[in-house]
């Protein structure tokens, strides 16, 4: 029978909560959360499938039924991507870009024909994805036009990535897609502001809010979030919260008061351990261009409903049974937060209900050549037999030859001398022709076609490679598992040069999917799905000592790792990481760096298997000449792997030695400062939060400037390793 819901994470139980299950014919709802659908194999009249619909009440705590209702043929081999206004929207399994959006699981609606409205197909944006949606928002509770007042109903869809696409139901023949002028690893929520009439998504960080209009040709809007009364709390409880993962909330509630909702949570989910959250109520002396948000404790009467469809807020007493000043969460956990005693109580999984994943909550409306040497242009000429490390900025192409190929200056930044690095007039082979970097790990380049997703690697970027000649090997193409996306790629690792028999690559994916192969061997990737709401945008890095690919998740709480001849089903090792010695900060400092994004890496020293987990913080701002938001890097915690009688533990260090850390979207790797004349020792090299080094002695950050002759724009910034003669 047809997949109605997309795989859904199980519901954690603590406090056991009784569900009673009843049947009941509904004249009016309180919010409820989409459990799924039961379809049986009678056929229903003109076509489809009779089938029940389970829905949770969160105000009486009771699971119901709705009974033999009608899932239409254009429904049967359909996902739910999201919901919003009590409408679903739903994507076509063989045809993912194919969109409708249903009044189908709205109780009141009608059991025998439901709304169904097709929209128009999806498309991608150049560095976009549409596989993988993360939420939806609806202007209006109907997208018929002639049932609003206020106008045309707009429908918009954040995907994970940097895509949000709007249209108008049944007016609009192709979606509008807009690239969100922000770069960040969080997961923003898209809402819609009845007040303000404008789609909002915080900024990682939660410092700026960026919004849109219904007029689809306008500039986006930035506003300032200015925070004021953060609680005063003890190191230890700021030190848990920089262990979570966090979600930014913008929720508005039915007379229009605004509220910023930061949502605490464990990854993966564990049952003994708390959600966390702060919330910020919008003050009434907002001045233009900033909001001025305090912390609360107390909402009143309202409560605040968050999952994967659009955070919505209601008046408790309106649905009797609702717990006031309270959040209902979905998605690392299935509870219901009290603000005022700051505790949650979590719902257990509703009696024979079985697979729940993922569920939303909804409303009804009330490689190196030896012995090569070669020239290399900086501002002086000079032959190199080795290099520093250097990071990629691209190709200059110089000439078109027949048949395909290309004569090109590779354009390389040496971070020693703080200059442009030219390997003149390299041979681009047109295999590489229309296809973009994605990664780098041991200074291979990794490249992808966008319009069959083949894969080759290649030594482009060795400075000391063959210029005429350059090494490409041709991989696998990729294929997708299903719900998942391979077009937006977090980052590449690689066991060893490709050369080697016993190599193997691995590219882990924005969202669920990391596919690995074995260059030469394999005839296609292995595909593994990793633990759901756990590992989207986490950072793949290979362990020599252990032989196992390791991906950090959120909050740097717990390591997850799959050996190399991992398959599709194989579930990961989980590693709980025990912290030591953070340092001592002030309230002004967490506070600072609550407001900061935050990245993890683990990387580990190839000449003595030491290894570090770094936590990267980075603060954004906005630009108005580059009309978006951007980040700038603010401060680095590195934790040092130690042994010990109670087992592995990470002590926090600021002292690495001589050993200095690089960090990009490329694999992170670490070398001798030593080794490499002229880099700092106990230093990290980054690039993409602004691009430089950051002193772990003294704590200051150091920016590169642009050197001359490099492009203005950055496709292709990855750290390479030094290169050997």
């Amino acid at each position: 029978m047809s997949q109605l819901l997309s795989r859904l994470s199980k519901l954690s139980s603590r406090n056991k909560t009784v569900l009673k299950h009843k049947n009941s014919r509904l004249l009016s709802t309180s919010p409820y959360l989409i459990v799924g659908v039961f379809a049986e194999d009678a056929r229903a009249r003109g076509g489809g499938f009779l089938g029940d619909i389970l829905l949770f009440d969160p105000a009486k705590e009771e699971l119901l039924t709705v009974r033999d209702k009608t899932v239409s043929e254009e429904l049967i081999c359909s996902k739910v991507m999201g919901a919003s206004h009590g409408w679903g929207f739903f994507s076509d399994l063989r045809n993912h870009n194919s969109v409708r959006i249903t009044d189908f699981f709205n109780p009141l609606a009608s059991k025998s024909d439901s709304k169904i409205i097709p929209l128009p197909p999806l498309t991608s944006m150049i560095y976009g994805q549409t596989e993988v949606v993360w939420n939806v928002a609806m202007s209006s509770s109907s997208p018929y036009r002639q049932d609003n007042e206020e106008g045309d109903c707009v429908v918009a869809i954040k995907f994970l990535g940097n895509q949000l696409s709007m249209c108008r139901p049944g007016r609009d023949l192709a979606w509008t897609n807009k690239l969100i002028p922000f770069v960040g690893f969080e997961n923003s929520n898209l809402m819609y502001s009845k007040r303000d009439q404008r789609f909002s998504l915080p900024a990682p960080g939660g410092n700026y809010l960026c919004s849109w209009d219904l007029h689809f040709e306008n500039e986006p809007k930035f506003t300032e979030l200015v925070f004021r009364n953060l609680p005063e709390l003890p190191q230890s409880e700021w030190e848990l919260m920089d262990s979570c993962f966090r979600e930014d909330h913008w929720v508005e509630s039915p007379s229009g008061q605004s509220f910023l909702v930061k949502w605490y949570s464990h990854v993966p989910p564990i049952r003994c351990k708390e959600p966390m959250v702060m919330v910020f109520r919008e003050d009434q002396d907002t001045n233009e261009g900033t909001k001025t948000m305090s912390y609360t404790e107390d909402i009143g009467d309202l409560c605040i409903f968050l999952s994967k469809s659009k955070p919505f807020c209601v008046v408790a007493s309106s649905f009797p049974g609702l717990k006031p000043n309270s959040i209902y969460l979905m998605g690392r956990c299935f509870a219901v937060y009290d603000i005022t005693t700051k505790t949650s109580r979590h719902f257990e999984r509703p009696k024979g209900v079985l697979n729940i994943q993922c569920l939303s909550f909804s409303s009804v409306s009330p490689n190196s050549r030896p012995g090569r040497t070669m020239f290399l242009y900086t501002h002086k000429s000079s032959r190199l037999f080795s290099t520093s490390p250097y990071l990629t900025l691209g190709t200059r192409v110089k000439e078109v030859l027949p048949g395909g190929c290309k004569i090109a200056d590779v354009l390389l930044f040496d971070p020693v001398e703080e200059e442009l690095v030219t390997v003149p007039d390299k041979t681009i082979p047109k295999e590489l022709m229309d296809q973009e970097m994605v990664g780098a790990s041991h200074g291979w380049g990794f490249f992808c076609a966008r319009h069959d997703r083949s894969v080759r690697i290649t030594d482009l970027f060795n400075p000391l490679a063959s210029k005429s000649n350059p090494t490409v090997i041709t991989l696998p193409q990729l294929t997708a598992l299903p719900s998942n996306q391979i077009e937006e790629v977090c980052n590449v690792a690689m066991t060893s040069s490709p050369h080697l028999e016993d190599c193997v690559v691995a590219i882990k994916f924005s969202g669920n999917q990391m596919s690995l192969c074995r260059p030469g061997r394999d005839l296609e990737w292995t595909n593994i799905l990793t633990p759901p709401n756990c590992l989207e945008n986490s950072n793949l890095m290979y362990s020599k000592r252990d032989k196992k690919f390791y991906l950090p998740a959120p909050g740097g709480k717990y390591l997850f790792s799959y050996h190399l001849h991992s398959k599709e089903e194989d579930i990961p090792e989980v590693q709980e990481v025990v912290y030591r010695g953070h340092p001592e900060l002030d309230q002004s400092e967490w506070e600072l760096l609550s407001s900061c994004t935050r990245t993890e890496y683990l990387v580990e020293s190839s000449f003595s298997g030491e290894r570090f987990l770094i936590k990267w913080y980075a603060l954004g701002f906005y630009s108005s000449v580059l009309k978006g938001v951007y980040h700038i890097t603010k401060r680095f915690m590195v934790f040092r792997e130690e042994e010990t009688t109670e087992g592995s533990i990470m002590c926090y260090t600021e002292d690495i030695g001589d050993m200095c850390i690089f960090l990009a979207n490329s694999e992170a790797f670490c070398v001798p400062a030593s080794s490499c004349a002229g880099l700092k020792p106990n230093s990290i090299y980054h690039m993409g939060r602004g691009l430089g080094f950051y002193d772990l002695t003294t704590g200051n950050p150091h920016q590169y400037l642009a050197p001359d002759g490099a492009p203005s724009v950055l496709s292709q910034p990855y750290w390479l390793p030094p290169f050997s003669t």
